[in-house]
């Protein structure tokens, strides 16, 4: 009976794990959004162009929305802030998500990560955040890779916004925020990712860790530039992260882990 029981809940291991992992998307993909949402709203009422910086546009309460939050907006009117010549305020308000919001946290889940990793001690509890943040920056790292290089040449969204602003042609912000956005993925892969392998390396998914944040967030963030009409080149370039970057990073996490 012992051994049946041992078997039956190694065959249950793979179903808890894919449940946890479903958990950790929706929840890391929700504070990812917020946090970029709130941080256009909260930019834009600061300096003066909203009246409540919790004045979202929250949409309907369906299914996709609640899980996805996919009719949710920051409901900042550009508009209105390019009419009134104050373009560099709205460069900044657009930029405040993508990279001071996404890229900024991307920064604090990693040096987090990086604490948490050197406690020789393991409980329950840190174990818990390590998970967290670990696909919490997976989340705000390739959210950041979603708009630089994969939209950044687009004609709409916050690069766009960006370069409006700032009267500065879209290929200047395409190369200089395309040049963080490759820091911070080969930070996360290279460096972040080989700490929670190596902290989760007494688990039964200690292995595949990486490879399941990997998998799933670069593909999550690639295919938004194929479904979302920012054009032929956009969705080429989201075709070739899907097809070509997603495996380039899943191989440079193996060898960085020391698989061969």
């Amino acid at each position: 009976m012992t051994g049946i029981r041992n078997l039956m809940k190694k065959m249950a291991l793979p179903y808890t794990y894919g449940i946890i992992v479903f958990i950790s998307v929706i929840f890391s993909h929700a504070i990812d959004f917020f946090l970029h949402e709130f941080a256009h709203s909260f930019t834009a009422w600061a300096m003066g162009w909203k009246d409540n910086p919790f004045a979202l546009n929250y949409g309907q309460p369906t299914i996709d929305n609640i899980l996805m939050q996919q009719q949710i907006d920051e409901n900042v009117h550009y508009a209105a802030i390019f009419a009134s010549h104050s373009g560099i305020q709205g460069a900044l308000i657009a930029a405040a998500g993508p990279l001071i919001a996404n890229g900024g946290g991307s920064i604090i889940c990693g040096y987090i990560l990086c604490i948490l990793g050197k406690q020789p001690l393991q409980t329950f509890w840190r174990r818990t955040c390590m998970w967290f943040f670990t696909w919490l920056m997976a989340f705000n790292v390739f959210n950041v890779w979603s708009y630089a290089p994969l939209r950044a040449l687009s004609s709409h969204g916050d690069m766009a916004l960006i370069a409006e602003g700032l009267g500065i042609p879209s290929w200047f912000i395409f190369l200089s925020a395309t040049g963080f956005a490759f820091w911070l993925v080969h930070w996360y892969v290279r460096n972040i990712l080989p700490v929670v392998h190596m902290y989760f390396s007494d688990f039964y998914f200690g292995g595949v860790i990486g490879g399941t944040v990997l998998g799933t967030t670069i593909p999550f963030f690639s295919i938004v530039g194929i479904i979302g009409n920012y054009g032929l080149l956009s969705a080429l370039m989201c075709l070739a992260s899907l097809f070509f970057f997603t495996p380039a990073m899943l191989a440079m996490f193996y060898l960085s882990t020391g698989r061969r």
